[in-house]
């Protein structure tokens, strides 16, 4: 007679249950931190960089004390405003904002509800998530979600960069146009114009943006072998699926309809992405809109990129951000590089003063019954159950 094992019937039913339910909601992501107006103001939360701007900027960027002495960053009707100085002439640079989030973030969904984006001729603006290691890159990727500059372009473009070959296939299921296939090009890296068909596209950016009272970006990134890749949406104001309304706990990317931009990369360059933290900044000429300047209507406005900058404030009054916040929902989602969780309505969101009083993600371990559920196929389960209900 075989011997029987602890497992019984009830408990296997119970294993099955709890593989549905997992796939049921492997799409669905958890709330793990969100970042309202105020906690922009707080270097526990985000580092303000004062270093040189990679990107050769004509820039100085500031630290979280001298941006409050120059009016640079404030909260004002539930809103974070981050901007560059107006002050007429700057020669030596203009007083900027670089800030990143002091944790590190792997797969998830990423939201940014803004009225405002900094536009202007020589404005280069980026909302993005970055290696934590800089000093690496492109070593832990880069993928940029908002980026533009001298508002030359009409729709948002979004972007990834890898080190090393990785290339996005021609297939694209979202709404956008592959502009650029080779993620590992230092310069451009894979890019995709958000310029699709959907109405969104014509507020997605720049000064139509502004216009529109702004709107709700999102960025996945689920990669690994059970992933979708890398997908930005982007909904003006009010018209934003209902889970992504500021009191949610949890997102479901499966009900959005078609991203905007599509990265169909989740398992060929899953390596290629490590540890990632939230970005803003805005630079001013530097690499790319230094370098695009004179293809603009802009030098025939202020001659050259440089004379703008150290001649002309007054020109940089929309060049700044208006937050209402950043939401980062990365546990869940059933990814390799998902945080751990056991998928129960027990999982609540933290704040982001939890989170760092405690350390570290926050990751929950879920009961013994999930954590041996998590690695079999529901397949198996239903295997294992018919096995154990006939023999009981």
């Amino acid at each position: 007679m075989p011997s029987h094992s602890p497992l019984t019937a009830t408990a296997a039913a119970g294993l099955l249950a709890t593989a549905l339910f997992n796939s049921a909601s492997a799409s669905s992501w958890t709330l793990t931190d969100t970042y309202d107006a105020n906690s922009f103001l707080q270097t526990s939360s985000w580092n303000y960089s004062t270093g040189t701007d990679p990107t050769h900027g004509l820039v100085v960027y500031q630290s979280a004390d001298q941006a409050k002495q120059l009016n640079l960053t404030r909260v004002e009707n539930d809103l974070f405003y981050m901007g560059v100085s107006t002050v007429e002439e700057q020669l030596a640079g203009r007083p900027s904002i670089r800030i990143n989030s002091q944790k590190s973030y792997s797969d998830g969904i990423y939201v940014l509800n803004a009225t405002h984006m900094p536009t202007s001729c020589a404005v280069w603006p980026a909302w993005w998530t970055v290696t934590k290691n800089l000093d690496s890159w492109p070593i832990g990727g880069e993928i940029d979600i908002i980026e533009n500059a001298n508002d030359q372009y009409d729709s948002n473009l979004a972007s990834l960069h890898t080190n090393g070959s990785c290339i996005l296939p021609e297939a694209n299921n979202g709404t956008g146009i592959i502009a650029y296939q080779d993620c590992g090009d230092s310069s451009t890296g894979c890019r995709i114009e958000m310029n699709g068909t959907t109405g969104a596209s014509a507020s997605n950016t720049g000064p139509a943006f502004n216009k529109a009272d702004g709107g709700i970006y999102a960025m996945e990134r689920s990669l690994g072998s059970t992933g979708n890749g890398i997908r930005v949406w982007f909904w003006p104001q009010g018209s934003a699926p209902s889970d992504l309304a500021s009191g949610s706990n949890s997102v479901n990317p499966a009900n959005w309809g078609k991203p905007g931009a599509q990265f169909a990369i989740a398992d060929e360059c899953h390596a290629d992405f490590g540890e990632h933290q939230i970005t803003f900044d805005i630079t001013l000429c530097g690499d790319w809109a230094g370098n695009t300047y004179e293809q603009t209507s802009c030098a025939k406005t202020y001659g050259a990129c440089s004379a703008q900058v150290g001649y002309n404030g007054s020109s940089f009054n929309e060049a700044y951000w208006a937050v209402d916040s950043v939401r980062v929902f990365s546990t869940g989602g059933g990814t390799d590089n998902a945080a751990n969780s056991a998928n129960t309505a027990s999982v609540s969101a933290s704040s982001v003063s939890a989170e760092n009083a405690k350390g570290g993600n926050g990751s929950s371990s879920g009961a013994m019954v999930a954590a041996v559920a998590l690695p079999w196929s529901v397949a198996a389960l239903v295997a294992v159950v018919s096995a154990w209900t006939l023999v009981a």
